[in-house]
């Protein structure tokens, strides 16, 4: 089941290493709904795949589920700041806000399906029609550029961008601060309900710990913008940090605070917001900026593969109590350097 579950990120990486190439070549509008139409196709095809016990099959359409859907990844990002940069107000933190509402929406709807003992292949197909309808109509709404990679001189000029960006002082800055936040959501995702198992809570209350760390996100980023605009983005991104550091010292503390449920309000506040600012400092007008956004994606989702695996060695050496101190660490560094996410150089 875990190196199932593995083969959808695994898409994803290989879908972003592409998708600024893509974006280019086709555009938003086509990608968004080609990619999501794709996803719908491997949705329904696992609906008849998993209730057979074909894991083959399975295993290949979940390849081919999150190849698009790391490329939607990017587009979602990339549109979302070129209207932000045309908005007077800071919108990024409200947009990526929508992903907390989806997560939450999509559990409601998967203990409704389960309390009405729906199968497993009318599961699939549901989802699969309230997956493509709101998708594939937002795509539509996306701009139609004309393709931009039509000549020699532009494929090779797009290849040097995507190599130069991994090479850019700053821009590997960011990105180390962007890593720092997404370490710490990971870190949540995985570890906040074994932990609280492991210290004799129930696996109810453990659950229900995460769902406030969900629901604490969504609100948090749905309120982002006014933090952005009162203090700006660095500010922003500083405060961030601590604050979601401070929560997990106190997670950390459990045993002596015995306030699990504070510490993980805090640690949700605070690491709400510390990506999607990360990707918006990536964002400008310049020929790079696609391929920046892509590169901090990219590293996010490589997080994916190495938070679980790390903190899961250094808990089984000295106990995840003190493994946390990991995400800590990167989250005191990323504050130390958000001061280079006040601009990108062009």
């Amino acid at each position: 089941m875990g190196l199932l579950v593995l083969l959808y990120p695994v898409g994803g990486i290989v879908g972003l290493a592409f998708s600024d190439y893509l974006s280019r070549l086709f555009g938003s509008m086509r990608i968004t709904v080609f990619g999501f139409g794709i996803a719908v196709a491997g949705l329904v095809g696992l609906a008849f795949a998993v209730p057979a016990g074909n894991v083959w099959a399975s295993a290949v359409l979940l390849v081919i589920m999150g190849f698009p859907m790391g490329v939607e990844d990017f587009i979602g990002n990339f549109e979302a700041n070129s209207v932000d940069r045309q908005s007077s107000r800071s919108l990024i933190p409200a947009i990526h806000s929508i992903f907390g509402v989806g997560m939450m929406l999509a559990a409601l709807l998967a203990s409704v399906l389960a309390a009405n003992q729906v199968n497993l292949t009318t599961n699939y197909l549901i989802v699969a029609v309230i997956v493509a309808v709101p998708s594939i109509w937002a795509g539509l709404a996306f701009p139609k550029r004309q393709f931009t990679l039509t000549t020699p001189e532009a494929k090779r000029e797009q290849a040097k961008n995507s190599r130069i960006v991994w090479t850019e002082r700053r821009t590997q800055l960011v990105a180390l601060v962007g890593f720092s936040f997404v370490m710490a959501e990971s870190t949540a995702g995985t570890w906040v309900p074994i932990s609280l198992s492991s210290s004799g809570y129930s696996a109810s209350a453990a659950a229900a710990a995460l769902g406030l760390f969900w629901i604490t996100v969504t609100g948090a980023r749905a309120i982002g913008g006014f933090i952005v605009d009162r203090l700006g983005r660095h500010r922003t991104i500083q405060l961030s940090g601590f604050t979601a550091a401070l929560g997990i010292v106190m997670f950390m503390l459990n045993d002596t605070l015995h306030l699990p449920y504070l510490a993980i309000f805090i640690w949700a506040a605070g690491m709400a917001n510390g990506f999607p600012l990360s990707i918006n400092s990536m964002s400008s007008d310049s020929p790079r900026s696609s391929a920046r956004v892509s590169m901090l994606i990219l590293v996010a989702y490589g997080s994916i593969f190495t938070v679980g695996p790390a903190l899961g060695a250094v808990g089984q050496w000295v106990g995840i109590g003190f493994a946390l101190a990991i995400p800590t660490a990167f989250l005191l560094l990323g504050t130390l350097l958000s001061k280079n996410t006040k601009e990108i150089p062009a």
